[in-house]
């Protein structure tokens, strides 16, 4: 009996091995081909409601409205981007641009005082070692400035690389978009389609993970907008602390930031809380960086534990599949593994897989723990009551004739 156990469950554990494994090979090498079809049947989803809204209520044929829909959506999602991109690439260009004039006006005389001032409190200690400190000193600054040239080079090599993938990218953002054409006007065909390909078990999982996804994405969504909020009241309160004019604003740009996977927060506060020190303004560079500490310590403290409790995970399990989601798949993987863990829990728990034990199906270890306990120390049963003869044989009284 127990190798037949052992045996079904290496079974078990090498099946379920080289399903994870299959998905992880698909999700690192096909997942790029398939990107733009994955979009389009995502926004296609999103809008099937408000093209179906148009064609039963305003009557117009499904076709035109799905045209339109798609052409609408993509047009406001251009110009949000457009918008984006236009201020952070004069951001980012008036900062590479003054990057030389800052090394040389600014970085190179800060480390200069700094050396002198280091340099005479070596001298103080030790005369001997005021030569050795010298060289030292020589060969900070040249990194620094190796550095600054480096980094210069850097984000030209980014943005000649960015422009040579810029074709590609414009065929996958059409094919992306006739196919949102495609899926929106013939959702219900292909929904139909593919519902004829399955037995009714597989129809009945496949609208219960349909059901679940939806109501964790926007469990998702409000988490999110919790932790944004959140975010930017303390950026708020931290830069109008600092004396940051336009408090408001930056916060809710560093805001947007922070909310978004892979690029966080980090990537405008770090710059500027280093930039602010250099310049000489020690009391906002250090407030800065302690701003930046804290936005930090409380997105990783609040994000696990917001997010658990919405989509009914723990939060321990919450960060570690956040992890592995980076780890495994980057920036896609931060929001897809955990989403993906949070519908298999959902499934499980509405019975529709069978996965794990939920806490309701947990055998009751009560009586396992008096069965555990010593005769001796267990408390009495209480004894039976006496069930009289007279209550199971009925009284006849005898009458004389």
């Amino acid at each position: 009996m127990q190798l037949e156990k052992r045996r079904q469950f290496i079974i078990n554990f090498l099946y379920f091995a080289i399903i994870l494994g299959i998905v992880i090979l698909l999700a690192r090498y096909a997942l790029g081909v398939l990107m733009p079809f994955l979009i389009a049947l995502i926004i296609a989803f999103l809008l099937k409601p408000a093209v179906a809204y148009l064609n039963t209520k305003v009557k117009l044929p499904r076709g035109v409205a799905g045209i339109v829909l798609v052409v609408v959506f993509y047009a406001l999602l251009g110009l949000l981007f457009t918008v984006l991109g236009v201020q952070l690439f004069s951001a980012a260009k008036s900062f590479f641009l003054t990057l030389p004039s800052l090394y040389t006006n600014s970085i190179v005389p800060w480390l200069h005082k700094a050396f002198d001032s280091l340099q005479e409190f070596v001298g103080h200690l030790d005369p001997d070692a005021t030569a050795a400190y010298n060289v030292i000193a020589e060969k900070v600054t040249k990194s620094v400035g190796d550095a600054v040239v480096t980094v210069s080079k850097s984000v030209v090599e980014w943005v000649t690389s960015s422009t040579l993938k810029a074709p590609k990218l414009l065929l996958n953002l059409l094919i992306m978009v006739i196919s949102t054409i495609f899926l929106t006007v013939d959702f219900p065909k292909i929904q139909a389609f593919v519902m004829r390909q399955l037995t009714p078990r597989w129809r009945s999982l496949l609208h219960n993970a349909r059901v679940q996804l939806g109501r964790t994405i926007w469990s998702y969504v409000r988490s999110y907008a919790m932790i944004l909020v959140i975010t930017f009241t303390e950026i708020f309160i931290g830069l109008s602390i600092i004396g940051i004019d336009n408090a408001a604003g930056i916060a809710i740009a560093i805001a947007i930031f922070d909310i978004l996977p892979v690029v966080g927060s980090g990537l405008v506060l770090l710059p500027w809380t280093i930039y602010t020190l250099i310049s000489g303004n020690l009391a906002a560079g250090i407030g800065l960086g302690v701003l930046y500490v804290v936005v930090i310590v409380v997105r990783q403290i609040m994000e696990p534990k917001i997010v658990g409790d919405r989509v009914g995970l723990h939060p321990i399990v919450t960060l570690l599949s956040m992890v592995l989601g980076s780890y495994l798949f980057g920036g896609i993987g931060l929001l897809g593994l955990p989403i993906t863990i949070a519908l298999i829990h959902a499934l499980n728990k509405e019975g529709a897989i069978h996965l794990y034990k939920m806490s309701d199906d947990e055998p009751n270890t009560e009586a396992d723990e008096y069965e555990a306990t010593p005769p001796d120390q267990q408390a009495p049963e209480p004894a039976p009551a006496k069930e009289s003869a007279a209550k199971d044989k009925p009284r006849t009284k005898k009458t004389k004739k």
